[in-house]
């Protein structure tokens, strides 16, 4: 069996769980290596996908997975890379946030991403482990036309995972973890998130 060779060029980065390398043979994908592999957290979100895929399969938020392969570096896990349209990386949602005041332009722009995202969050009920925003990709899909992706810490590590198999449940905790990724926002972007907006943000 052939193993595909995986060279520090293709390093995009690295979590407390695995590190992601652009596909050498396809650019429109990403790998992530375990940093164990034995990873509770790999198998966490593989199963999850497994037993949500008719879920995830019309989903806007997650990325798609394409299986495993053999690498230099170990097994790699394929999954679609977030680019923007100009074919950078996409920056997760804590490089993109800025921290200083904005114009109303700039500030409208954002809000209308948070406002898209909460929509698709709350239709979608994605289970997620915690409020993280590096998780959270802001992918510029054409020029000023902006979507957000969740890329990691997905699924629950639950013995009995009742959000996987029934949609109450999912729709209750995707509405918690909203909240708290609201209140976080608020505490840490303040110049952005507004006490105004963020009650507007939060899901009641």
């Amino acid at each position: 069996m052939s193993i595909l060779t995986i060279n520090e060029e293709l390093f995009i980065g690295s979590g407390g769980h695995q590190a992601t390398y652009i596909h050498p043979l396809d650019a429109t994908k990403c790998i992530k290596i375990p940093h164990d592999k034995n990873d509770g957290d790999v198998r966490k979100e593989m199963r999850y996908r497994k037993s949500c895929a008719k879920k995830l399969a019309n989903s806007k938020l997650i990325t798609a997975f394409f299986g495993t392969i053999e690498t230099n570096l170990g097994l790699g896990y394929i999954f679609e890379r977030v680019i923007d349209y100009d074919g950078k990386t996409s920056l997760d949602m804590k490089k993109f946030l800025p921290k200083t005041p904005q114009n109303a332009k700039n500030l409208q722009k954002i809000w209308t991403i948070l406002l898209i995202f909460k929509s698709d969050f709350l239709r979608e009920n994605i289970a997620i482990v915690d409020t993280d925003i590096e998780n959270f990709m802001v992918q510029e899909i054409s020029p000023n036309n902006f979507r957000v992706r969740i890329v990691d810490n997905i699924g629950t590590p639950v013995l009995i995972p009742l959000v996987y198999w029934f949609e109450f449940a999912a729709a209750w905790k995707a509405k918690r973890y909203w909240n708290k990724i609201v209140v976080w926002l608020e505490e840490n972007y303040p110049e952005v998130i507004t006490p105004e907006f963020a009650a507007q943000l939060k899901a009641n």
